[in-house]
């Protein structure tokens, strides 16, 4: 029984037998969400992730815009895919599936705190959010690091803050002189 050298124990050397990766041709194995493409032969030109595909469209987030546009046809069939939904991301942490979600996460809290800074009314209800953003995301006490997210969640999204939780912040701001 082959039980490895010492430095390949220690990841010295990496495992000899490759792993073998489906095709990246999509007409040998079929689009997923997360597939990192692009659009024509060249690196150069757009690039983005795969949304969604059926046999009549490919939908695309084509980076760094955010631009969401779904391609049909002859478009769909120019579109190359360039790695896996499941291969490692070009940064390193995660999967490509995974760093779209997170793009998109990133996306809908962006789209929120537009919405919220519409709502704004003067500078001195602004210069409040301010504080409650850089209390979530720069915590100095224990509350703070204990309740980031509720502050976050204040800031951006008040009407999904309960009441007692909105009580309980502006006692602690008081109390604490935030």
């Amino acid at each position: 029984m082959y039980r490895g050298t010492e430095m390949e124990f220690c990841g010295i050397i990496q495992n000899p037998m490759p792993t073998s990766q489906p095709p990246l041709d999509p007409r040998k194995y079929p689009w997923r969400r997360g597939d990192v493409c692009s659009l024509g032969p060249s690196k150069s030109g757009k690039s983005g992730f795969v949304l969604d595909h059926t046999p009549e469209y490919l939908e695309v987030r084509w980076m760094p815009e955010g631009v969401v546009e779904r391609l049909t046809g002859g478009e769909a069939e120019s579109v190359i895919r360039y790695a896996h939904a499941d291969s490692i991301s070009a940064g390193g942490k995660g999967t490509n599936l995974e760093a779209l979600e997170t793009i998109e996460a990133l996306t809908r809290i962006e789209d929120a705190i537009r919405e919220r800074m519409k709502t704004v009314k003067n500078e001195t209800e602004k210069k409040e959010l301010d504080v409650l953003i850089k209390r979530s995301f720069n915590p100095e006490c224990a509350f703070d690091r204990k309740y980031s997210k509720e502050l976050a969640a204040l800031a951006i999204a008040p009407h999904e803050v309960g009441w007692f939780w909105k009580l309980r912040e502006r006692i602690h701001r008081v109390v604490h002189h935030h």
